[in-house]
């Protein structure tokens, strides 16, 4: 009870902070209408957490939420799992206690899923950035077209540095995190195939003074944009931007809040909508186990511009993603840089 009543208030209070986060694309699946309502399947959602509450998992819990509101759901929970130790046993129990989708992230919990799964069919396994490599019929992995918005933003970071000469910050260098690489260097390249780019991974995606660190470090080499995929890391960026009067790329939500005067854009992996969509598969019965690429062919856009965008860079930037849309332009997802 002390741990759910530490994470609601945590909750209330990251709302508060990301109120400009607030989702901005439109879930795949309409709010059901009145009379479809009653046709409905119930469901229980419970999101475990596998870290404390980040924007990129606060973007999940708000759209559980609003999958709640929209009359998807008949309850909703948030558990903070705090060992490893704990996780096959405490998805195990929410299995037992009625939870009919149970959600998660990254690769922390994949090997508990996969031994729960099979003795729950009836219920509903939602691993976001993970995949579902055994086919089970009950769990739906989600990957992200991370590649596409951070194309995007490559293309205005192109445009809007003075120095060419610009910087990325990953958290660690694994292909999921290569894959935002991938793509914001194809933008880059796409407008200037000369532009410096300077990459450095961290090790780590829960240490903003680490990243406030490398951000210096990156600034004082000359680059005058810098993008991060780092999750918590990552923050570190926005306090190092706004000190030195440079620009800086967010992710995954748009992060623009974080440093009003610096962000220009943000890459958007739309963690949220996707776990709407499974929560409203689950509700009408269009449920099936698999594995998802949620990217801009599935609704959503791929990047939050903000008014430092000029105009011109703003067109540029929205053809670039028309251009996606299309199958025009298909950003990579790896590179040899490093």
């Amino acid at each position: 009870m002390r741990k759910s009543l530490i994470s609601v208030l945590l909750i209330a209070l990251l709302s508060g902070m990301l109120a400009a986060c607030s989702p901005a694309a439109t879930p795949t699946a309409p709010a059901p209408t009145e009379a479809a309502a009653a046709e409905l399947k119930d469901v229980k959602v419970v999101f475990l957490l596998t870290q404390p509450l980040s924007p990129f998992e606060d973007d999940i819990w708000q759209w559980v939420n609003k999958a709640q509101a929209d009359g998807l759901t008949s309850e909703v929970k948030l558990i903070e799992m705090k060992n490893p130790t704990e996780y096959e046993q405490t998805i195990r129990q929410v299995a037992e206690q009625g939870y009919n989708v149970i959600i998660s992230t990254f690769f922390y919990v994949k090997e508990a899923f996969n031994k729960v799964a099979p003795d729950f069919p009836d219920t509903n396994f939602v691993l976001v950035y993970e995949t579902n490599d055994n086919d089970y019929p009950n769990m739906r992995g989600y990957l992200y077209d991370v590649q596409e918005g951070s194309y995007v933003c490559g293309v205005v970071a192109a445009n809007m540095t003075e120095t060419n000469r610009v910087g990325f910050i990953g958290g660690d260098n694994n292909p999921g995190i290569v894959k935002f690489l991938a793509g914001y260097e194809a933008g880059l390249k796409s407008v200037n195939p000369d532009i410096q780019l300077d990459v450095t991974f961290a090790g780590t995606f829960i240490d903003p003074d680490k990243g406030h660190e490398m951000a210096l470090a990156l600034y004082d080499r000359g680059d005058d944009v810098i993008m991060h995929a780092a999750n918590m890391t990552g923050l570190g960026l926005f306090t190092a931007a706004k000190e030195e009067g440079k620009y800086a790329i967010g992710v995954d939500i748009d992060q623009s809040d974080q440093a009003p005067e610096s962000v220009i854009c943000s890459a958007l992996s739309n963690p949220g909508p996707s776990v709407y969509n499974a929560i409203s598969d689950t509700a009408t019965g269009k449920w099936n186990g698999t594995n998802v690429s949620w990217g801009i062919d599935d609704g959503v856009t791929s990047v939050a511009l903000t008014d430092l965008v000029p105009d011109e860079v703003r067109a540029a930037a929205e053809a670039a993603e028309a251009d996606i849309a299309s199958g025009k332009v298909v950003p990579p997802q790896t590179t040899e840089t490093e």
